[in-house]
């Protein structure tokens, strides 16, 4: 079987599903998205129109919800229409405007068929460096989330071996709140407790192994500098950038080496597509993540660590996957197993952590 990487969606990943009925035609009265009058029919009507163009085709990866509201993942859905048919991103649609032309399927060269998109530019070399810089100094504030998620957990470990409090004990409640932080994410209050050492363990091993590879990173990047760490440019950068994707590695790449001791690369693993991937490597397209927040990209280095640095391979059951996102609607309410398979919960447990509030998602 194939190797896979591990791709994180801006909004979520991929998703295939029937796109809801057209609200009112193809027509809108006013603008649509970022700075637009936003007229709920008018969004229902581009939320539809979005709905109805396939991934490949710059529709969105996940179907948005028909709802009439313009919010960030509708503004998000526009803009990755636009970059993959206009060559721009503006995050609006006019009604007389190219992109509700292009949405119309109008000036294309046949009709029924849109025209060859643009491809989206390259970053530059100096982009790509100082990207791969701005990477190496947010690595201690990712080194500080995880350590405080480490902390966290210790105390919530410490209240629960407290068992049942005495009446009037003002200590008992010392760990509670960890606890209860640790629940939201992890869901340990619907195991039993010899189900909670077993799950705090793994938890607290992954979280291990993360610290290790950032405090390696760390180490090295004053004598080897960060263009020859682990978060390295994707090389294809300007080919996948269409697909909205924020960063991928592989499972387990951090502990996969060749008999020699030397990194596997993808094509050492049958992966498809490129057979020069070191697979012990998190890749980044810098182009769409120039802009990001600090915070995103944080939670997103956490995110892609725990794939990296949990169970690797095809067929390993036991592997940090993506079982669900921060945008899903069931992204507090999955089994406690799943939760600590995922790797968005890893990201958003250590940002909650060591920030106290967060938005979900983080933008």
């Amino acid at each position: 079987m194939a190797e896979q990487i591990v791709v994180k969606f801006v909004n979520g990943g991929c998703s295939c599903c029937d796109p809801p009925p057209y609200a009112g035609g193809d027509s809108i009265s006013g603008s649509v998205g970022r700075g637009g009058r936003n007229f709920a029919a008018d969004v229902m009507t581009i939320q539809a129109a979005l709905n109805d163009e396939d991934p490949a085709d710059g529709g969105p990866t996940l179907k948005l919800a028909a709802d009439g509201i313009a919010g960030p993942l509708t503004i998000a859905a526009i803009e990755r229409f636009q970059r993959r048919w206009l060559g721009w991103a503006d995050g609006r649609v006019d009604p007389d405007g190219p992109t509700m032309h292009r949405l119309r399927g109008e000036g294309t060269a046949q009709k029924g068929k849109k025209a060859k998109p643009k491809p989206p530019p390259m970053a530059t070399a100096a982009q790509n460096k100082a990207f791969v810089e701005r990477i190496g100094g947010l690595l201690p504030q990712a080194r500080h989330w995880v350590s405080v998620a480490q902390m966290k957990i210790d105390m919530a470990v410490d209240y629960l071996n407290k068992g049942p409090g005495k009446p009037g004990d003002p200590f008992h409640d010392i760990g509670r709140p960890e606890f209860n932080l640790m629940d939201k994410y992890f869901h340990l209050g619907k195991l039993h407790r010899h189900e909670q050492a077993q799950a705090i363990g793994a938890i607290r091993h992954t979280y291990g192994l993360v610290t290790q590879v950032l405090t390696e990173s760390l180490l090295s990047a004053p004598m080897f500098g960060w263009g020859v760490g682990y978060f390295q440019p994707d090389p294809a950068d300007g080919t996948l950038a269409a697909n909205d994707y924020v960063a991928y590695t592989f499972f387990g790449g951090w502990h996969r080496r060749r008999k020699d001791g030397k990194p596997r690369l993808s094509g050492d693993d049958n992966y498809a597509g490129d057979k020069k991937l070191r697979e012990d490597t998190v890749f980044f397209p810098v182009g769409s993540l120039l802009t990001k927040s600090s915070p995103f990209m944080i939670e997103t280095i956490i995110h892609e660590l725990c794939h990296f640095v949990g169970p690797g391979g095809p067929h390993n059951g036991d592997r940090i996957a993506d079982y669900t996102y921060d945008i899903h609607k069931d992204f507090l309410t999955i089994s406690p197993w799943t939760a600590r398979h995922t790797a968005d919960i890893y990201g958003y447990f250590a940002a909650e952590a060591a920030l106290r509030q967060i938005t979900i998602p983080i933008v």
